[in-house]
């Protein structure tokens, strides 16, 4: 499981902390449906959380937690909160086949 791109938008919300979004390249929207509430979240802390911060510029020690309601009052947008980081979207596209040594892309706007 590598990351094959990540991209951070500026949120409409202020005082917002910021989210992480994970996306499965390859996901149909029937998966994404079906898979919304039994994402292997524990998985995506330990390996793909390290490499995200570090991507972000944040402290790898920065407190990021799970949340089924990150995107809103229902379950269907769940995600990581960064606390101590605010307003900022970060949608993360994750590609389940690839290796370790393909390169990630990343389309960053300024923190």
């Amino acid at each position: 499981m590598i990351i094959s791109k990540l991209t951070v938008n500026k949120s409409n919300e202020k005082f917002h902390n910021s989210r992480i979004y994970i996306f499965i390249k390859n996901e149909t929207i029937v998966e994404n449906l079906n898979n919304r509430k039994q994402r292997p979240y524990t998985v995506y802390r330990k390996e793909l959380i390290p490499s995200i911060l570090n991507q972000l510029g944040l402290p790898a020690d920065t407190k990021v937690r799970w949340s089924q309601y990150a995107g809103c009052k229902c379950p269907c947008s769940p995600g990581f909160i960064i606390s101590d980081s605010y307003n900022q979207n970060i949608c993360v596209t994750v590609d389940m086949e690839a290796d370790e040594s393909a390169t990630t892309s990343t389309e960053a706007v300024a923190v």
